[in-house]
């Protein structure tokens, strides 16, 4: 007969509630609820109540449990770790006790943080972590495997509709959050929480890119990535990345990769806060067959997932249809207790869990580069290298076209009729120059990420003067032969730090034109929650030419198009 597991569950949030204390309270002759660990009082007091924990196994940290687990208080074979922060300190405290630990992803937000449990976990010298991702144990997505091998597959296509919490977890009957903590505790956790994401995204990472790293990728599409690696195997190459609609938090994410063996893979997850009910969809095509798997939500413990097989046998096409027996969250933790007992290897562990957040990573890199940034700080380095190289190539242009005007002048005086032809030279000197520090400027608006031509400005006249030479908009004149400087380019406020989702909204924001004039704050509509929005600056007043900067020669037709740069 199998053993009787004495189970901690560690934070009693949503996931808890609705997909993990049903089966540990379904499957009474496997699992026991020996402790319930929560930082809330509240929510550790009504939750307690629900599932039947006695009033002396409720502890308030990760740290009470241990303590009361080394003076054999308590005895806990395995713990399941379900909390809405950081988890890398707490698991490493189960870990140093021996204790297995089944993990609601994601383990960390960043490769050095998970880094710091695979290495403990490699030096206990067994696998002490399991990921909680139910639907990798499902019957049909084993099945699937099975029906088309990888060998076979031609292509792998995988859509998921996401509504808001309410389909998801209405019938649950959860417990509500309490915010109950000290206001300095919840500071805390929430700085915490925002350097690790910070760690995680990049240093180039706008708050906007760090909420698309966290509510889509590692809640999301992570999820699809472990689906497709239990059936078939990772992604051995990311083709292509894209997210939309701009300015829609999460908003809707596409993937496009490939499997060992080249089968290509598609995957499509959309946050639709209003859609009324939670699908999730697999197609699977090889040259002889057709496969289609329909996955229920793990909150949805009643329903089962069914595999759609339809090909061609003896001139007739056929089609059968299966039914799991089990739903996918009772099907995990068969496996966790299978993990406990005989040590049979869980299908994602931490090393399973590095690579993917490693591939998340590169995933929001080719997003942001999509936007013409960067979220690799390196990359912004070599840029700012580059465009003092090319600064100073310009500045030695100027300086010998500079010098090839003053010679060009001195032997024009030595010439009868000198004087009329030195001030025609003069001016067409003065127009090289000045194209040149125009041209020279535009290269550095775009190293700088504006194009030099983005608007005009119309050149000032002084009283009983010749128009100037005309600059570029967003450009200094400044004295012939001295190189222009671009003006300050519009920036782009971060919006306030991460915070736990909590009421969904809809809506893109309208694009900001950064040539307009400048406009009152636009806001910014998150699909998820509704943040304060980015605050995007005009662009800085453009600076009229100097004073002292040398009009052309009285004799010097006017130029017929003042608003365009003179050419020699």
């Amino acid at each position: 007969m199998a053993k009787t597991l004495n189970i901690a569950v560690i934070g009693a949030g949503t996931m808890a509630q609705a997909v993990h204390l049903p089966v540990l309270r379904r499957r009474w002759d496997r699992f026991t609820v020996a402790a319930l660990v929560d930082h809330s009082p509240r929510r550790r007091r009504e939750a307690s109540d629900v599932w039947g924990v006695a009033e002396e196994k409720r502890y308030e940290t990760v740290a009470d449990l241990i303590a009361a687990v080394r003076v054999k208080e308590i005895t806990v074979d395995a713990a399941l770790l379900s909390t809405d922060g950081l988890h890398a300190q707490d698991l490493l405290a189960l870990m140093r006790r021996g204790i297995p630990v089944l993990v609601e992803p994601p383990v960390g937000f960043s490769a050095q943080e998970i880094a710091q449990v695979a290495d403990f976990e490699r030096m206990t010298g067994r696998p002490l972590l399991m990921l909680a991702y139910p639907q990798q144990y499902d019957d049909s997505v084993r099945e699937m495997g099975e029906v088309i091998a990888r060998k076979d597959v031609r292509m792998v296509d995988h859509e998921v509709l996401m509504p808001a919490s309410q389909p998801l977890f209405g019938a649950a009957k959860v417990t509500s959050s309490a915010y109950d903590l000290p206001s300095e505790k919840r500071s805390q956790r929430r700085k915490d929480l925002q350097a690790a994401v910070e760690a995680g995204s990049g240093e180039g990472a706008t708050q906007r890119d760090r909420d698309l790293y966290v509510k889509g990728l590692l809640t999301g599409v992570a999820h699809q990535l472990a689906v497709l690696e239990a059936a078939y195997g990772p992604l051995v190459e990311l083709s292509m990345a894209r997210h939309w609609p701009k300015g829609v938090i999460p908003g809707s994410i596409e993937l496009l990769g490939e499997l060992e063996g080249g089968a290509r893979v598609r995957l499509v997850w959309h946050y639709l806060p209003f859609a009324p009910e939670y699908r999730e969809t697999v197609q699977v095509l090889s040259a002889r067959r057709r496969l289609q798997l329909d996955l229920p939500a793990p909150s949805h413990g009643d329903r089962r997932s069914t595999l759609a097989l339809r090909e061609k046998k003896s001139g007739v096409v056929q089609e059968t249809t299966t039914v799991a027996t089990n739903g996918s969250a009772e099907a995990m933790w068969e496996a966790f207790h299978a993990f406990v007992e005989k040590g049979e290897p869980p299908i994602a562990g931490t090393r399973q869990a590095l690579a993917q957040v490693e591939l998340l990573r590169e995933v929001l890199a080719r997003i942001v580069e999509a936007d013409g940034r960067t979220i690799d700080p390196e990359s912004d380095e070599e840029g700012t290298e580059e465009a003092g190289e090319g600064a100073a190539a310009g500045e030695t242009v100027a300086g010998e076209a500079d010098a090839a005007e003053s010679a060009a002048g001195a032997d024009a005086a030595d010439e009868p009729g000198a004087g009329e032809e030195s001030r025609a030279a003069d001016g067409a000197g003065a127009a090289q120059v000045s194209g040149a520090s125009s041209a020279l400027a535009g290269a550095r608006m775009t190293v700088d990420g504006e194009p030099a031509d983005a608007a005009r400005e119309e050149p000032t006249e002084a009283a009983g003067e010749e128009p100037a030479v005309s600059v570029d908009a967003g450009l200094v004149a400044e004295p012939v032969g001295e190189p222009a400087e671009p003006a300050e380019a519009a920036t782009t406020a971060d919006p306030a730090p991460f915070v736990e989702p909590d009421e969904p909204a809809a809506g893109p924001a309208e694009p900001v034109d950064r040539a307009a004039a400048p406009t009152a704050e636009q806001p910014v509509v998150d699909a998820w929650t509704l943040e304060d929005a980015d605050q995007t600056a005009a662009p800085a007043d453009q600076a009229a030419a100097p004073a002292d900067q040398p009009a052309a020669p009285a004799d010097q037709p006017a130029d017929p198009e003042p608003g365009r740069d003179s050419q020699a």
